[in-house]
């Protein structure tokens, strides 16, 4: 398959009557250029958008929750966009991991799973949305967010026996060894093919993907024996579309799209408003709930569903079931303040 057939599973040739989505994950560890091909393949169907006179915005962010703030408060602008690209840059770091808390990754999983809806309730209703993961580890992501169309692959740093052998059985025996010669050329400098990196009892399969690895490099002009390149190898990635598998040559050119907008995430913030344990976070809670009770008439409260407000706090890790926020509701409400059991909890906590 070539670099244009690649490119056809984002493009269309006319924009969809309603919100056409395209996902892909980029798998490879650090600096093998995850970012950069993100990147590029905006700025690619930048280039398309523009022939046909689509209007194209690329968003990159770490966490879905910031960009999808973000989107929320630039709705205005998003409304009229035809093509929008959005990257989650090293997912696995952070709410895309499954090193979360249960509930974060609910939560997470449940407005991925939405996505083309929460862009239609904004009034982005007919257009392509991209959504690209850059992951270096792909058993980080949860399964429901591996289980993409496309998946591309930058290196090869599988040291666990299993991980090997779903490798293996994934990609077969020749772009495993592609794979993994591209990945040690990225880490050892000057580092040369040779037949006993072919790990195979056959003789006859050992040299023919070695052969087969020779002229392939043959062909950019690279004696793979000799030396092969660190930066050069960056250019390539394999790719599994549904069940094909093939290499993809995307050039060592750096290309960044115009309409770019990218959403920093500040971790050092973010920590300041977190509970430090769970004493203190019932303490938050039980005055969360007794602000809710003594507002509850408020017009602009009223109007806010429990869901979202549910959301807004589990993003403070303050997250906790329906029934448990009715419950926290009436213990604070004032008509049960004089109830000796409650004043009871309310000491134990130290409330009042």
């Amino acid at each position: 398959m070539s670099k244009g057939e690649f490119y056809r599973y984002f493009d269309r040739r006319e924009k969809p009557g309603y919100v056409d989505l395209c996902v892909a994950n980029i798998y490879g560890y650090m600096k093998t250029g995850k970012t950069t091909l993100t990147r590029k393949i905006a700025a690619r169907l930048e280039d398309k958008c523009a022939e046909k006179k689509w209007d194209f915005l690329f968003i990159e962010g770490r966490r879905q929750q910031d960009v999808l703030s973000w989107v929320e408060e630039h709705k205005d602008e998003i409304r009229g966009l035809d093509y929008i690209v959005i990257a989650y840059d090293d997912a696995g770091r952070f709410f895309m991991s499954r090193e979360g808390t249960t509930k974060e990754r609910r939560e997470t999983l449940k407005d991925f799973m939405e996505i083309r809806h929460i862009f239609e309730e904004i009034g982005f209703k007919k257009g392509v949305l991209a959504v690209l993961f850059n992951i270096q580890f792909y058993r980080l992501l949860d399964k429901t967010m591996r289980n993409a169309p496309m998946g591309i692959w930058k290196s090869l740093v599988a040291m666990d026996r299993e991980d090997r052998r779903e490798m293996v059985y994934r990609l077969g025996w020749r772009y495993y060894y592609f794979l993994k010669i591209i990945t040690k050329a990225m880490f050892i400098d000057g580092y040369r093919l040779k037949i006993s990196d072919i790990k195979l009892r056959s003789s006859q399969k050992r040299e023919e993907i070695y052969n087969w690895l020779v002229s392939f490099f043959n062909k950019y002009g690279v004696d793979a024996t000799h030396e092969i390149p660190m930066e050069f190898v960056k250019r390539f990635a394999i790719v599994e579309l549904f069940d094909d598998k093939f290499i993809i040559d995307t050039g060592n050119d750096i290309s960044v799209p115009k309409n770019y907008v990218k959403i920093n995430y500040s971790i050092e913030n973010r920590d300041e408003w977190l509970p430090r344990d769970k004493e203190e976070r019932d303490k938050i809670l039980f005055w969360v709930g007794l602000a809710v009770s003594i507002f509850k008439d408020d017009p602009d409260l009223s109007e806010m569903k429990t869901d979202d407000f549910l959301k807004i706090l589990r993003l403070y890790g303050l997250g906790f079931k329906q029934n448990t926020f009715y419950k926290l509701k009436k213990l604070a409400s004032q008509e049960v303040l004089g109830d000796p059991d409650v004043m009871d909890y309310l000491h134990k906590l130290d409330l009042i």
